[in-house]
């Protein structure tokens, strides 16, 4: 009986363990965008590096655009922001 109590309160410390451990995923969740170039990015894990601009994180697609965005972070993210801004047209 001790045996299987102690089993049972490990499950069910597992369990509630697990559900706390990883957040959910935010329903709002953007995609990632390299800003130089407008690709997007699968996750960030698939990003080719990062950097911080005015606290925001910004994730790449290739190693050649961080060199870019770190040379003029504000032209970057102005183009970036005036491209998320623009309507999309719908090509027939």
């Amino acid at each position: 009986m001790k045996y299987m109590t102690t089993v049972a309160a490990l499950l069910i410390l597992t369990a509630t363990s697990t559900a706390f451990a990883s957040p959910k995923p935010s329903a709002k969740a953007q995609p990632l965008v390299c800003p130089v170039t407008g690709e997007t990015i699968a996750s960030v894990k698939a990003a080719v590096g990062h950097s911080v601009y005015k606290g925001k994180t910004y994730y790449f697609c290739c190693s050649g655009c961080k060199p870019l965005f770190d040379a003029n972070p504000a032209k970057y993210v102005k183009s970036a922001s005036a491209a998320k801004s623009k309507p999309k047209m719908m090509s027939m």
